[in-house]
């Protein structure tokens, strides 16, 4: 599709992560097409600009809009978060956080319990447990896999993995005045809130605690009440993929570690050859909980 030379400048100065560049470029292009149009115009990037404030917050787009106008540090880039070791029989797998998406909030949550898992992972010899039960050559996929994720997006597929950690937000209704501006609504991938004569309604049975709802309310009709995590176990992508199964909701980073430390004992307990998932399948989930 053809771009005018406008669009071309606004597009540069749109205020997302550098790793969100080629989606805004999509959805700019996408917006016009839906238009009827043969070219991506300037108001068509603004209107993409408007699409990506929503989705990101008012806090990160105001941090790189911030960071384009030469009044701001750069987008921070969770370095740490990275995990790069190649000596061990373990990987960390974290989200999109890393490239410096999500709150501020959820960042330093999203450390919190990378630094503390990946102190366990040392602490309790994961790599020697790995290798030993292994009996073949030792390879990629002889590797204990971790996936975190700062919300259920879970845009590294924590589900394919041995044990995964999804942030968890759970919203609350306050009885301050709802302007009905449905932003609520609009944020709600999973159609779980409905806007009433008293403002929002939110169906649990549907809402997956990402707060995207709460997280840019004008008037603190919505609010974050509490975080937690989420706790999956026995995912393979591996020779027989299988899908993780949740072992609690909404738990406490003690009880991450404790649920972790669970799943390594019974891994060191285990035969050559099995992993989590087979020893889930056989054993329940009740065998690390």
């Amino acid at each position: 599709m053809q771009w005018t030379e406008e669009a071309k400048k606004a597009q540069e100065m749109l205020p997302i992560p550098p790793i969100m560049i080629p989606y805004a470029k999509l959805q700019s292009e996408k917006i016009a097409r839906n238009r009827g149009l043969d070219r991506v115009t300037l108001d068509v990037v603004k209107e993409t600009e408007k699409v990506y404030e929503e989705f990101l917050g008012k806090e990160k787009t105001e941090e790189l809009r911030a960071y384009i106008k030469g009044e701001g540090p750069p987008p921070k880039m969770e370095e740490e978060l990275f995990f790069e070791k190649e000596d061990v029989l373990y990987h960390i797998d974290v989200c999109y956080t890393k490239y410096g998406e999500n709150t501020q909030v959820v960042r330093d949550m999203v450390k919190d319990i990378f630094f503390s898992i990946e102190e366990i992972m040392e602490k309790e010899n994961v790599t020697q447990i790995m290798a030993d039960l292994c009996p073949f050559a030792l390879h990629g996929a002889s590797k204990f896999t971790i996936g975190i994720t700062g919300c259920p997006n879970c845009c590294v597929s924590p589900y394919l993995k041995d044990f995964g950690v999804i942030c968890q937000h759970k919203v609350r209704i306050t009885d301050k005045e709802c302007i009905r501006c449905e932003n609520c609504v609009r944020l709600c991938f999973d159609n779980a809130i409905s806007l009433k004569e008293d403002g929002p309604v939110i169906d649990w049975s549907k809402c997956m605690l990402c707060e995207l709802c709460a997280r840019d309310c004008e008037t603190g009709k919505l609010v974050t009440e509490k975080r937690g995590y989420k706790i999956i176990a026995g995912g393979s992508a591996g020779r027989h993929p299988r899908i993780a199964q949740t072992v609690e909701e909404m738990t406490t980073k003690e009880r991450v570690i404790e649920l972790l430390k669970n799943c390594i004992t019974r891994l060191r307990k285990a035969k050559p050859g099995e992993t989590l998932a087979s020893i889930l399948d056989r054993e329940g989930i009740e065998a690390i909980s």
